[in-house]
């Protein structure tokens, strides 16, 4: 059993991109208010037009994908704790960066 762990974890980590080069690497900033609408930039690999963004279970409007490694959206609304942060393909395949955005009561706007 011991020898398969390694193999698993190599296995989900290819799941999230390593196919295509395709990644989804931080958040800027990682944290927003619970509102939503503050600015956020989504740094990977890999993007092209026709993906879908979403902060959790909330999915991003308006999304600008600026060059293949960098997307900027504004937030979606949502309750305060950390999300996932979610990019989905334009041939379904999911990008996941787990707990990747805090949203906060209190947090100052990135605007």
């Amino acid at each position: 059993m011991r020898k398969l762990v390694p193999a698993v974890l190599l296995a989900c980590v290819c799941l999230m991109g390593c196919d295509s080069g395709t990644r989804v690497t931080s958040v800027e900033p990682a944290f927003g208010n619970v509102a939503g609408n503050d600015d956020v930039v989504i740094h990977g690999s890999g993007f092209k037009p026709g993906l879908v963004v979403q902060f959790g279970k909330a999915q991003v409007k308006g999304i600008v994908i600026d060059a293949d490694n960098r997307i900027r959206v504004k937030t979606p609304s949502g309750v305060e704790g950390k999300v996932d942060v979610i990019v989905v393909r334009d041939d379904g395949k999911t990008l996941v960066l787990t707990n990747g955005f805090t949203y906060m009561r209190d947090a100052p706007s990135g605007k």
